[in-house]
């Protein structure tokens, strides 16, 4: 059993918190904390709304049906809806539904919503509600962890593979690359060859860009406190100077920087791109018809490569907590881990559910390196961070701003943020 730590109040969420998600304070008493669900019982009642999020372009509502009727024999007395929203604007969407008195019961999160979310005492502390959870992976309990309590019950890892397009690197004849060096050389053959190295979207999440590259480096975004920014380091300053190295000698397309583009738009898709620092292989393959090579992720200092996890929070707000709590319990069981990980093809979160993609052997290869996911900082401002960075980032970029110069503003623009509070 998991060391138990108490929730704090349901509900009653202070007004300086709620003014931070644009929420209007509300009162309450104190919740239990979720325990584990009972195997099966005809007397748990309630009902239960999750709002879950396409996990592929065939994703839909219909796909859960068999999940909830396995569930119902379990509980029958408990009505499951399950309900698909968009990816856009997420987070107002909840906003909205939770200022509204209208808020799901259970939601899918990645990490970055977690800190927010229990910062403001909205959700339910998770730590009792299954007692294995050491047969899950421990960095996917600590992604959706905050200040030492389990909000959200991991059911997936995306780990998005890192890879070369074949063709190019056969026309070059080199080996894809696994270092900045590496990288380095594969750009000077590739240019001359009149292909790109990679791409650099700066309109995409710092987490995909910018940061994975400073990780690499061995640094970081914040303090180990998160008190402060900690990126204006040697470290820091040699990620972006080798950013702006690979736009300065052309070895990626200057669009992308400051233009959204559709994915088949892209040099990438279009095969003219030798090396790709993350990307969902099935997406690339419905549009590339050049092979492939999974590539280990990309060293410097550190081994890091792009992913994220998926998981299952519950709102404290939901008026049948111990049926949410056992919806949840049935999510995360191995069962239903491994069809939503093989359907969609991601990693379990679970290491007792392993070896799912044998049949397809380049996502299979990257299983061994879903430890190494780092998908960004947990902090309830990480995203005001990053929109704080990007337009310098950009301005070094595109403009010429001297890196160091951008580091030292970004550093003060985040610690003044920082200093704000949520």
């Amino acid at each position: 059993m998991v060391h138990r730590i108490s929730r704090r109040g349901a509900l009653g969420f202070g007004a300086a918190g709620a003014t931070a998600l644009g929420l209007a304070a509300c009162g309450g008493g104190d919740t239990e904390v979720v325990e584990a669900p009972p195997e099966e019982s005809g007397d748990l009642t309630g009902s239960v709304v999750m709002w879950i999020y396409p996990l592929a372009d065939s994703a839909s509502e219909e796909w859960y049906q068999p999940h909830i009727e396995s569930f119902n024999k379990k509980y029958p007395e408990v009505e499951v809806q399950v309900i698909q929203q968009g990816w856009g604007s997420r987070e107002e969407q909840l906003t909205t539904a939770i200022s509204g008195d209208n808020a799901p019961d259970v939601v899918y999160f990645n990490p970055d919503f977690v800190p927010r979310f229990a910062e403001e005492e909205l959700l339910v502390g998770l730590d009792d509600l299954r007692d294995d959870w050491d047969s899950f992976v421990p960095s996917a309990l600590e992604e959706m962890s905050y200040e030492g309590t389990l909000y959200s019950a991991p059911i997936l890892i995306q780990a998005s593979p890192t890879f070369v397009n074949q063709k190019i690197m056969d026309e070059i004849g080199m080996e894809g690359p696994t270092t900045w060096d590496e990288m380095r050389t594969v750009g000077k053959a590739a240019k001359e060859a009149g292909y790109y190295l990679t791409e650099y979207s700066g309109i995409a999440t710092l987490n995909h860009n910018y940061y994975m590259y400073l990780w690499q480096a061995g640094g970081a975004v914040l303090n180990d406190d998160a008190s402060a920014a900690a990126f204006n380091t040697p470290e820091g300053l040699e990620a972006l100077e080798f950013v702006k190295e690979m736009v300065d000698n052309g070895w990626v397309p200057t669009e992308p920087i400051s233009v959204e583009q559709p994915f088949e738009q892209s040099a990438l898709a279009q095969g003219k791109t030798a090396y790709s620092l993350g990307t969902n292989l099935n997406t690339v393959r419905d549009v590339l018809e050049d092979e492939i090579t999974v590539l280990p992720p990309m060293t410097q200092e550190k081994q890091v490569a792009i992913g994220s996890v998926g998981a299952l929070s519950i709102f404290n707000t939901t008026d049948s907590v111990e049926a949410a709590a056992a919806w949840v319990h049935h999510l995360t069981e191995p069962e239903f881990v491994e069809d939503v990980c093989s359907t969609y093809t991601y990693f379990s979160p679970r290491t007792d559910v392993t070896g799912l993609h044998e049949e397809d052997p380049p996502i299979a290869e990257f299983e061994q390196y879903v430890d190494v996911v780092n998908s960004g900082i947990l902090h309830p401002q990480a995203r005001e961070i990053i929109d704080t960075m990007k337009p310098a980032i950009q301005e070094v970029l595109l403009q010429g701003l001297d890196p160091q110069e951008a580091l030292d503003v970004m550093e003060s623009g985040v610690n003044d943020l920082l200093s704000r509070g949520s």
